[in-house]
């Protein structure tokens, strides 16, 4: 039983960066710095980029729009995840419609939210490595597998959280990733606005301010994304105004989407994602309220 015991945490030790998109982010420490949000925010908010400019080790804490919406698991684990010792945190909460938004016939109906038994529902523990509760509750593969996953994968989760995707980045490439984006985009009109979910945004603005100053950011998109939402929730900046009042700063980047580069239309390729997160750090740094669209990408 022992032996079997030591075999399984041997094997369990093995998990890494390719394991899966997620598994690293609940086998680190807790953190005094956080990045959160959606697949916008873990493709494209650079910790490392952060850390050299502001000096703070930020933690890049966001999952995906189907695991990490704004509501209840997701505040959970958010508290969970904090150095509850952190003064000085600096937390970047990357906001959009679909983020404060839910599939359910009752969009307030927080049982049949979409990320409920996910893995931050089903992962209690956040800070612990190996661990065994997250594989045991959301590796799908058989687990001798995870001897073998080394560099098999275009994508990689770094140590601070960020996930680094790689794809081929030529034109015909990329306008095939937006079509088939944008039409997974129109078709998504179940979509309905959550007072529950904003609430939540609201609470963790409130929760992290105790820890440090809050950030929102709105991360760009392809313009033909930015449509698709604006057509969705063209009171979006309304809603979220209590949320903005209360953070320290409001970041809007969607005027500017034609400077960046994107794997999909959706998320920023790792190039523009450095460039969107040096813009970050220097307009924290220089105690900038809003983004103001003159000031120039170094």
């Amino acid at each position: 039983m022992i032996l079997c015991l030591i075999v399984i945490i041997y094997i369990f030790s093995k998990a890494n960066g390719y394991t899966d998109a997620y598994y690293l982010r609940f086998t680190t420490p807790k953190q005094n710095s956080l990045i959160l949000g959606t697949s916008r925010a873990a493709q494209a908010i650079q910790p490392s980029v952060l850390d050299s400019i502001l000096g703070n080790r930020i933690y890049n804490f966001a999952f995906t729009n189907r695991q990490s919406p704004y509501g209840s698991v997701y505040y959970e684990s958010i508290k969970k995840k904090i150095n509850k010792e952190s003064k000085n945190g600096i937390f970047i909460v990357a906001i959009s419609p679909w983020s404060i938004s839910s599939i359910t016939e009752d969009p307030n109906n927080y049982k049949n939210f979409r990320e409920v038994d996910l893995c931050l529902d089903n992962t209690s523990i956040v800070n612990m490595n190996p661990n065994i509760q997250y594989l045991l509750n959301n590796y799908s593969e058989p687990y001798y597998k995870l001897l073998f996953e080394k560099n098999k994968s275009n994508v990689f989760l770094h140590n601070d959280g960020w996930l680094e995707v790689s794809v081929e980045m030529d034109s015909v490439s990329v306008h095939k990733r937006l079509e088939t984006k944008i039409n997974t985009y129109n078709n998504l009109t179940n979509y309905e606005f959550s007072t529950y979910r904003l609430g939540y945004l609201e609470n963790i603005v409130n929760y992290l301010q105790q820890y440090g100053k809050v950030y929102l950011v709105r991360l760009p998109v392809h313009e033909k994304i930015l449509e698709i939402e604006n057509k969705i929730m063209p009171d979006f900046e309304d809603k979220i105004s209590a949320a903005i009042n209360h953070s320290s700063g409001y970041y809007n980047f969607t005027t500017t989407g034609h400077l960046y580069s994107y794997t999909d239309g959706n998320h920023l390729y790792k190039t523009s994602g450095y460039d969107i997160s040096v813009l970050i750090a220097e307009l924290i740094k220089n105690g900038n309220k809003k983004y103001n669209t003159e000031l120039s990408i170094h």
